[in-house]
């Protein structure tokens, strides 16, 4: 009985994985040293659709019980041209009463639009030595 229940709960997972999916989505992630995350991490990104909107989100991996309330960083996003933007941000780590979320995904931006054809790059700065955090990534989407 609970091979089965099982056996359709994973055909009905794949399923909604399949039917909710979008080819246009773009995740990279980084592994940190030692659960310590300093210095640049960069993401890169094939454009190939100039029209779009995408939403941008950073994702971090961590320890609940380390990780500080909240992390100031630097982005930069380097066009295909060499264009340079750069901006701070700063991550607040949700609280769910004593609890902490292992993973979160964090909005950067919406409605993003690259307007240009070519290799976007990305890059997330600590402002300083974050513990706790086991993994940073980016997830572009539309």
């Amino acid at each position: 009985m609970n091979r089965v229940v099982a056996r359709v709960l994973s055909v009905v997972a794949v399923v909604c994985m399949v039917a909710c999916g979008s080819r246009e989505r773009s995740v990279e992630v980084h592994d940190t040293e030692a659960a310590i995350w300093q210095g640049v991490e960069e993401f890169e990104y094939e454009n190939s659709d100039t029209l779009s909107s995408r939403e941008i989100a950073i994702l971090l991996r961590y320890d609940r019980g380390e990780v500080a309330d909240s992390i100031p960083l630097r982005v930069m996003t380097i066009s295909p041209d060499s264009l340079l933007f750069e901006e701070e941000f700063v991550l607040r780590v949700p609280r769910l009463g004593d609890m902490r979320p292992a993973e979160h995904s964090f909005p950067y931006r919406s409605r993003v639009v690259f307007d240009k054809i070519g290799r976007y790059t990305l890059r997330i700065t600590a402002e300083e030595p974050v513990e706790g955090v086991s993994s940073v990534g980016v997830v572009i989407g539309k």
